[in-house]
């Protein structure tokens, strides 16, 4: 079974290869996927490439990293075990990456991964061969000192003529901005600096984590710094060391989709088939939904909201808001209040769809909407410190903001027309709205009392 497994999902070659490499020595050597101290999955690999040979054997099932189950059936095999690793790696269409390459001598971020225990600052996942004696609390990032220079060349795109050591967690960053990870020196806790595109984009994620705590909302606090002649914002890592960041991609491809759910719906179920709690995720989502229409967010995908599992009590919650850099207009021209094109629910359609998504939002009653009342005033002035824009534009960002509050009320208090079940009969829609169509119909005849009040009277206008 396992060999027709290989053979299916290796070419000829490969697998010819593979096949003598073992019969030669007898069997392969193996390596290990680790969560923290946990052997999760043991495979074969051939040495010469790095590349699995085999399906494994899965020691521990519950730890399994997500990618291995699609849509709800087991997708263990060598190939998807190489693409696991690989995905660890910085993407190759990073920002400046070619140039960083160049000065490591690496023909590929692949290349660098593979020189390390691929660890990272976003989850506890690693891989050590089967006869390597090394300890998880010797080696992992958030306990243990990394090297810094590795994130100063990422970050700033500048080249180095000295040995660099990849022991750091930059080697399995993802994400296409320039960043690194560097550990504060008073306090030891881990920082993300990030820069931006645009340069708005360090200033619009302290802005949005600002708006988060007037709004009462959990999200990852952000602050500004320089790096040299840039602006940069930096956070603390979200996770203790030991938990992980579960993207909601990885959540949705491994569970079997539900017909007739809407992609909103899909995401709750995934999440609450991953052991979430339901509301907490419905709320969490609203969450994200508010604060992406009033920060104008036009990078809201599945890798940037999802989870937060504990790896040794596997108790999951919702992650707080994060990276929502790519919003107030950045890099844009014109600073306008038509629709559009939000993520990550409705992008499928191909039309602008943030407001069609902002009514999502399924519970209103938890923000205090009053709390924004001089919020367009401080984001006005917050970006009038980066001295980047003309007092126009600030003035018509602060205008478009006073509407998007504004819609935000028009939409609660017509709130009550959401229908939370579908509507059976003609006493249901009275008990659920005969007050609103009472007072609806009464406007529409001039005098409320002519409507009259009981069941019979209003029956006469459905």
């Amino acid at each position: 079974g396992s060999e027709m497994c290989i053979r299916d999902r290796f070419s000829p070659v490969e697998f010819i290869l593979c096949n003598a490499e073992s019969e030669r020595k007898g069997s392969m050597p193996r390596k290990l996927i680790m969560c923290g101290d946990h052997p999760v999955l043991a495979f074969e690999y051939e040495p010469a490439s790095g590349r699995a040979c085999s399906s494994g054997e899965v020691l521990d099932p519950r730890r399994l990293p997500l990618e291995f189950t699609t849509h709800g059936k087991s997708a263990l095999y060598a190939r998807r075990i190489d693409e696991w690793w690989k995905s660890r790696a910085i993407p190759s269409t990073r920002d400046g990456i070619r140039r960083v390459l160049e000065s490591l001598g690496a023909a590929s971020t692949g290349e660098l991964l593979d020189r390390t225990y691929g660890l990272s600052l976003s989850d506890q996942y690693w891989v050590r061969r089967e006869d390597d004696p090394v300890e998880w609390k010797g080696i992992n990032f958030f306990d243990n000192p990394f090297d810094e220079a590795l994130g100063e060349i990422l970050l700033t795109s500048y080249s180095s003529s000295h040995d660099i050591s990849l022991n750091a967690p930059d080697v399995s960053t993802g994400g296409d901005l320039p960043k690194r990870w560097t550990i504060d020196k008073a306090t030891g806790r881990r920082l993300l600096v990030k820069s931006g595109r645009t340069g708005q984009e360090p200033m619009n994620e302290v802005i949005a984590s600002r708006l988060c705590m007037r709004l009462g909302v959990p999200a990852v606090r952000y602050s500004l710094a320089r790096n040299g002649n840039r602006l940069v914002s930096t956070c603390a890592d979200m996770l203790s060391n030991h938990e992980e960041l579960v993207s909601a991609w990885q959540v949705l491809q491994s569970i079997k989709t539900t017909n007739g759910l809407n992609s909103h719906d899909q995401w709750i179920h995934a999440a609450a088939g991953c052991g979430a709690d339901e509301r907490a995720v419905r709320d969490a989502t609203d969450d994200w939904l508010v604060v992406d229409y009033l920060m104008r967010n036009t990078d809201r995908h599945y890798n940037n909201f999802g989870l937060i599992r504990d790896v040794e009590t596997l108790v999951v919650r919702p992650a707080p808001i994060y990276d929502t850099g790519a919003s107030l207009w950045s890099g844009e021209l014109d600073v306008d209040g038509r629709d559009w094109f939000a993520k990550p629910f409705y992008s499928a359609t191909g039309r602008p769809s943030a407001l069609r998504q902002l009514k999502l939002v399924e519970d209103w009653g938890r923000f205090n909407l009053d709390a924004l009342s001089d919020w367009p005033d401080e984001v006005a002035h917050e970006l009038s410190r980066m001295r980047m824009f003309a007092p126009e534009r600030l003035d018509a960002i602060r205008v478009q903001l006073v509407k998007r509050i504004g819609m935000l009320r028009r939409i609660r208090e017509g709130e009550v027309l959401r229908v939370s079940g579908p509507i059976r009969n003609k006493t249901d829609l009275m008990d659920r709205f005969g007050e609103t169509l009472r007072k609806n119909l009464g406007q529409r005849d001039g005098d409320a009392r002519s409507v009259g009040t009981g069941p019979d009277a209003l029956s006469r206008h459905l």
